[in-house]
């Protein structure tokens, strides 16, 4: 796997040290900005999604417009300064081939399963079956989400993503178990909510899964660096 440097940028402390009242009011002042700055950020991006998929005719505007998310979302979590709009429609132009054609491959495995959920789910002692086309849909839809953002992540060639997705997949089984932990909640919350659906739900997902997989592979290249080797003084021999 290609390893990256993802260190992102710390901000500087303002002069506030000597007055802790002060700087604990400021603390908290600037706390509840990244939040409601955060929400904004999610509020726009699934504006943004939806609007872009429509441009695209819906079957070819999802996937790049959920890469555009992604790389936006990653670059906010690194610490970048972007301008939303003009970014995410630069990126949903550069990747409305390449992110169909990462998309393709899980997408075509989440229509099948879903056909065949609806022609066989609703028959008698279909438990089982609807059990496991449910979770064969889960993992499609983990890889998913792993190679929109390993493309945005990496340097990879499109077939080498599709490829390295299954390859994590494999090796770190909690990845797609905790991607599917943050769809179930949001799912479940917009089923209690429906208008949250073109307000947050999926700029809210596409954010989160963001997050989530951007410290998988924080985690995995450090495993993949070299331990550091311990220099050895010249012996002096008498």
């Amino acid at each position: 796997m290609t390893t990256v440097h993802t260190s992102a940028r710390t901000r500087p402390d303002g002069p506030m040290a000597s007055s802790p009242p002060l700087a604990g009011a400021v603390n908290r002042t600037e706390r509840w900005f990244s939040v409601v700055d955060t929400i904004a950020f999610i509020g726009l991006l699934n504006l943004l999604i939806l609007a872009f998929t429509l441009a695209g005719g819906i079957v070819a505007g999802w996937a790049p417009a959920l890469a555009a998310a992604t790389s936006c979302s990653r670059t906010r979590l690194r610490g970048d300064t972007q301008r939303l709009i003009r970014t995410f429609a630069g990126a949903w132009r550069r990747q409305l081939v390449r992110a169909n054609v990462l998309a393709a491959p899980p997408a075509a495995g989440l229509a099948l399963l879903a056909t065949s959920l609806v022609a066989f789910g609703g028959r008698p002692g279909a438990g089982w079956l609807t059990a496991g086309l449910t979770a064969a849909g889960g993992v499609c839809l983990a890889h998913l989400v792993l190679v929109l953002t390993m493309d945005a992540h990496y340097d990879v060639r499109p077939a080498r993503t599709i490829r390295l997705a299954w390859t994590f997949m494999v090796r770190f089984p909690g990845a797609p178990l905790l991607l599917a932990a943050i769809t179930a909640l949001v799912v479940t919350a917009t089923a209690f909510v429906p208008g949250l659906l073109p307000v947050v739900s999926i700029g809210a997902w596409t954010y989160l899964c963001t997050a989530l997989c951007l410290s998988f592979y924080a985690a995995n290249d450090r495993n993949l660096r070299p331990p550091p080797t311990t220099p050895t003084g010249p012996t002096s021999t008498e």
